[in-house]
């Protein structure tokens, strides 16, 4: 397919301002562009007297005619705010002080760009894989990944994966050796996926580990293009004063050209805001070469969801400018704390049924089954038998999500886990 003229042009400003970021870009990302069409020229006309240009029901004065039921329901709300479209690239309010709150957290954000705004985490990953992903490319993940990487890079984007083995041998915390060691097997471009705090295993690197990664990863772009997506979905849930709360993409910042870093986060944990979708895709590059990449981004959102939710964007607006908002963060911190440390407490005690992985921070815990134990057939065993749920992670492990049950809860379900692993072992 031809490269239209209105994305050659921003191929060659981002060519000139960032070749290696260029060359990395997918083809589809080569081909895309923001077009001139009914967003673009309606905020054009958004100050004219008489504007007739978006398609949204308005009273002729830019206010909204909300039906009656959801009129009252928003009623506290500024109509404009609830029910009229968001901006493609999100409201320039929402995009500043999501920025805000990541410069606070680290000072080298002040030389990147606003993010684009993404329904959802999973879009932002989605999204930041179509731009520099291509049919046949390899990611590397470590082997306890969420599954749904294998829906966008596999499924969607016909990607290879090599796996390396999440914690090292002796469990002493994340398999730094393991991620140098798999770069080394990929010539050429290279993907990374790196989620912190994990899901599923709950943990979160020491400060120590945090920098080695970012050498390693530094290493490995001396002569190629490393692309590192940064899922931040858990950002902030930090249990232990040994994990970093900090996220890996501060540490990528500037470190070479040829490392391309991109933070995917938003407020589906940080906000505790799971209905909102409203994601955040930050590009790890020059001011200039970020405008550029938002720019085919919203190519992106424009051609597949038409633009994010505006009322989930306002509510964020508002919730991040509450002066109580730190406070009421740190709440929520401490309620998953404590359902944390009592879980730590409950699997730990001696058994035979399973091993428990490190973990300090996020919403889970992960155990590896003993010998002989099938996740599978636990996981139904459980559902039938204790009236209990949990998710199985490949044949041998089982995935417990602290973030969603009562402190009470949870003595019973490890006790109910261990009855179903030793009723099983019984009947073999």
């Amino acid at each position: 397919m031809d490269i239209l003229p209105e994305a050659l042009d921003r191929n060659e400003r981002l060519k000139a301002l960032a070749p290696e970021v260029f060359n990395a870009l997918s083809p589809l990302a080569r081909r895309a562009f923001f077009p001139k069409g009914i967003p673009f020229q309606a905020g054009q006309a958004s100050g004219c007297t008489i504007n007739a240009t978006i398609g949204q029901i308005t009273d002729g004065f830019g206010n909204p005619l909300p039906l009656a039921r959801m009129g009252e329901l928003l009623s506290n709300l500024r109509p404009k705010d609830a029910f009229l479209y968001s901006p493609v690239q999100g409201r320039p309010k929402a995009r500043q002080l999501w920025h805000e709150k990541l410069l606070k957290e680290d000072a080298r954000m002040e030389s990147v760009g606003l993010a684009a705004v993404t329904a959802g985490i999973c879009h932002a990953i989605s999204m930041a894989a179509e731009l520099f992903f291509t049919p046949g490319d390899t990611l590397l993940l470590p082997d306890l990944y969420w599954d749904n990487y294998e829906q966008i890079f596999g499924i969607r984007l016909e990607g290879r994966f090599e796996r390396y083995p999440f914690y090292p041998t002796d469990l002493s915390g994340f398999n730094v050796d393991g991620l140098r060691e798999a770069l080394a097997t990929v010539q050429g471009k290279v993907h990374v996926l790196l989620n912190f705090p994990s899901n599923p295993s709950g943990y979160s690197p020491t400060p120590t580990e945090l920098k080695a990664i970012a050498e390693v990863l530094t290493e490995a772009a001396l002569n190629r293009a490393v692309i590192v997506y940064c899922d931040d979905a858990y950002h902030g849930l930090v249990f232990e004063k040994t994990a970093t709360s900090k996220s890996l993409f501060f540490e990528l910042i500037g470190r070479s050209p040829n490392l391309i870093a991109l933070k995917c986060d938003g407020v589906t944990k940080e906000l505790s805001f799971f209905g909102g979708r409203v994601g955040f895709l930050t590009f790890g590059t020059s001011k200039e070469a970020a405008e550029i990449l938002v720019d085919k981004s919203m190519s992106l959102v424009r051609s597949g969801i038409g633009s994010p939710v505006g009322i989930s964007q306002y509510l964020m607006e508002e919730e991040l400018e509450d002066p109580r908002h730190d406070a009421s963060f740190e709440t929520m911190r401490q309620i998953l704390e404590r359902r944390y440390r009592i879980l730590k407490d409950a699997v730990s005690k001696p058994t035979e049924q399973w091993t428990v992985y490190p973990f300090n921070a996020g919403c889970f815990c992960l155990l590896e089954l003993r010998a002989g134990l099938n996740a599978e057939d636990i996981r139904q065993r459980l559902i039938k038998d204790e009236s209990v749920g949990v998710v199985n992670q490949g044949d041998k492990h089982i995935r417990l999500a602290f973030c969603s049950i009562t402190e009470e809860a949870i003595e019973p379900l490890v006790a109910s886990l261990e009855r179903v692993c030793e009723k099983t072992e019984a009947r073999r």
